[in-house]
């Protein structure tokens, strides 16, 4: 651990947690063009906050969701040991990922010494709960789509059949998508339900919740509320998801949703959210569908850059709010940015030219199988077989134009990482290269930190 902080900075002091995420790394920049005094946390070393210029001093914590009393203990520890001489210096604890639930169990451990903005643990069960969540949202007559939430295995083997398909087995809580399956067919269903109860160990409370699949794209509400009532909102579409269809957004657009978001100052005005949230919907686009409510993040957001390149710098905001009790009006804002999280964008990008590709597979398939028609069978069915696979595939040139057209979206995007002011942040891409070489595979469950139960049931 770095030596205690002598002075602190015009502006305050702040502490933050998990900071090999992109967003903390947002949020440690946001505070520290500031002059707040950012102390950055985490379990592990090479991270993209600890590497900023902005980050004043670092600690290490043990795996909060493992070990929560060795987490608690060392970070009311790292507390006490930066608390400002002055009483008046503004100091703030901002935690940004799971431990914000476990930090909001016992934050009158911390309360007597720093300000802790993070939502109260029963309004945070309420809504991250996904089986909760959609009980509450039916409950209110807020839109979601159809939700199966199973008390047991018996109970899951009752119901199985009458789930409407595709439908998305999803872990009660989790994010970033990790604990998420689209399944196709009951078959597919019943082994996938039984592989995530086996595979985190679910005890019967936490069983997945099932629900079905609804089309459409992509929209991140973020808010930020004080006591009940919104006090910043903006929504971002997600243009790209890694991995594609159940995976996190890794490329971002600034759009207007009003409906959206008058959902979400219904859902959350009404049980007293404090702090920040982000709410996940999908949407068709049309003035004939209605946007569905999937998910709630009770915490900061892996999209964070989006905000705050776009005007809503909730990093700040929250600090005023913790503060001074209100924050300053958004004012200066942007509907024209774009962003994406680096390596993970790149990697979907690929992806879809990949699945682009596969389009030459289906295209032979339809070949050989119109050869056996015309040899065996009927001719007219051998035609129908052949255009259905020209159909279904692009020439040549088009795939070429397609994949240009894909790689070109990254040209003017805003990357959470690459900053001419804070250039060593970069090196925070070593800790997910280092997961990479270690297990082969880009392994979300250990870049994003999700997987398994929340720790506030530890």
């Amino acid at each position: 651990m770095s030596e205690k902080i002598e002075k602190a900075g015009a502006a305050g002091r702040a502490i933050i947690t998990f900071s090999r995420g992109w967003q903390t790394l947002v949020a440690t920049r946001s505070l520290g063009r500031r002059g707040v005094e950012v102390i950055t946390g985490d379990e592990y070393a090479m991270t993209a906050a600890s590497f900023s210029r902005y980050s004043f001093a670092e600690f290490r914590y043990p795996n909060p969701t493992k070990e929560p009393e060795a987490f608690l203990d060392a970070l009311e520890k790292v507390v006490l040991e930066h608390k400002p001489e002055d009483p008046a210096t503004p100091y703030v604890l901002m935690p940004i990922h799971k431990e914000t639930y476990l930090i909001a169990r016992h934050r009158e451990r911390f309360e007597p010494h720093i300000r802790v903005p993070v939502p109260q643990i029963e309004h945070i069960r309420k809504v991250h709960n996904k089986g909760t969540l959609a009980a509450y949202a039916m409950q209110q007559g807020l839109p979601i789509p159809k939700t199966w939430i199973p008390e047991d295995m018996a109970h899951f083997e009752s119901i199985a059949s009458e789930v409407k398909l595709p439908a998305f087995v999803k872990l009660r809580e989790a994010a970033s998508g990790v604990g998420i399956r689209k399944v196709n067919t009951l078959d597919e269903l019943k082994a996938t339900y039984k592989e995530f109860v086996e595979h985190f160990k679910l005890r019967e409370k936490d069983y997945p919740v099932i629900q079905q699949g609804v089309g459409g794209n992509d929209y991140c509400v973020t808010t930020l509320f004080d006591h009940g009532k919104m006090a910043a909102s903006m929504t971002y579409r997600g243009l790209r998801a890694f991995p594609a269809e159940r995976g996190a957004t890794v490329m971002r657009e600034t759009v207007e949703a009003p409906e959206m978001e008058k959902v979400a100052a219904e859902l959350l005005g009404s049980i007293g959210w404090h702090g920040v949230a982000e709410l996940d919907f999908r949407w068709e686009g049309t003035p004939e569908t209605q946007p569905q409510l999937i998910e709630v993040n009770p915490r900061f957001f892996g999209g964070l850059i989006q905000s705050v390149e776009s005007g809503w710098d909730y990093p700040w905001l929250l600090f005023q709010l913790a503060v001074q009790g209100h924050i300053d009006p958004v004012k200066e804002i942007r509907t024209d940015v774009r962003t994406e999280t680096p390596i993970l964008a790149f990697l979907a990008t690929l992806q879809e030219i990949a699945e682009n590709e596969r389009g030459m597979a289906a295209l032979t398939a339809s070949w050989e199988q119109a050869k056996e028609e015309f040899r065996t069978g009927s001719k007219r069915q051998g035609i129908r077989k052949l255009f259905r696979g020209v159909r279904d595939y692009f020439d040549a040139k088009a795939r070429f134009n397609k994949a240009k057209q894909l790689l070109d979206e990254h040209k003017d995007n805003i990357y959470d990482v690459l900053s001419r002011d804070d250039p060593f942040a970069a090196l925070g891409v070593l800790y997910p290269l280092a997961v990479f070489l270690r297990h082969g595979k880009v392994n979300l469950e250990l870049i994003t930190g999700e997987g398994g139960p929340g720790d506030d049931e530890q």
